[in-house]
């Protein structure tokens, strides 16, 4: 299934994420082994299961080498987090992992890991802060579209190897008026994973590998997913 997601843990940023990625019409399931929050899961109308993913076996049945979108491993407990992101990772090498970290220090130990993406809350708390208080009608605006239950989505699309759009220069793909989007950025791998905004007025060579951030409805982004990742 191209859009399941799990998230292992029921905490409060969990549930928080659980309810937007719902509402973005992802199927979730739910991993809790607290008895109590696994109720909570199921009451909210999510598949749920109260196992350990501390055993490989029980990480294996939940089928984490094909058809999962993401793996959002949101424990309480920070040594569970790096033991699970490193077990998921060793299982399937091209899992998109995004793990919590509740301390800086730990950060670089979950990326060694394995993990695609850390999620530090108390960094994006302050991040928030700064941007209510310097940029408010640009927080609204990407609340707006995040966390909203309009169709308008923001996502990543990874440049495979013989794509159209491999050696392309960023400025010469016209997305506004052949697709109906607005290209955000292009992350590059060629240089540490570097975020170029595309209203920076760099024209960047676009390579495979390289991840276009594009904004648009949910049709138009699938549609041109498909077409910027046909070989």
């Amino acid at each position: 299934m191209e859009n399941k997601i799990i998230i292992y843990g029921f905490g409060k940023l969990s549930q928080q994420i659980s309810q937007v990625l719902s509402q973005k019409n992802y199927t979730l399931l739910i991993v809790e082994q607290d008895e109590e929050l696994a109720q909570k899961a199921k009451s909210r109308g999510f598949e749920t299961k109260s196992i350990s993913l501390m055993d490989d076996d029980n990480l294996r049945s939940l089928d984490i080498e094909k058809n999962i979108k993401a793996f959002f491993c949101m424990s309480f407990n920070k040594n569970e987090n790096l033991f699970v992101t490193l077990s998921a990772r060793n299982l399937n090498k091209d899992l998109k992992i995004i793990t919590v970290s509740f301390s800086k220090n730990d950060n670089k130990a979950i990326l060694l890991a394995g993990a695609d993406k850390v999620i530090n809350p108390y960094e994006i708390g302050a991040l928030r802060i700064f941007r209510q208080l310097h940029k408010p009608l640009i927080l609204d605006m990407l609340d707006n579209i995040l966390f909203s239950e309009s169709n308008i989505e923001v996502t990543e699309i990874t440049i495979q190897k013989g794509s159209i759009f491999d050696g392309v220069y960023l400025k010469e793909i016209s997305l506004a008026k052949k697709y109906n989007l607005i290209i955000i950025g292009i992350q590059d791998k060629e240089i540490d994973d570097r975020f170029i905004f595309f209203s920076s007025g760099i024209n960047h060579k676009i390579d495979y590998g390289d991840t276009l951030v594009v904004l648009g409805y949910s049709h138009d982004l699938k549609t041109f997913k498909k077409i910027a990742q046909d070989i």
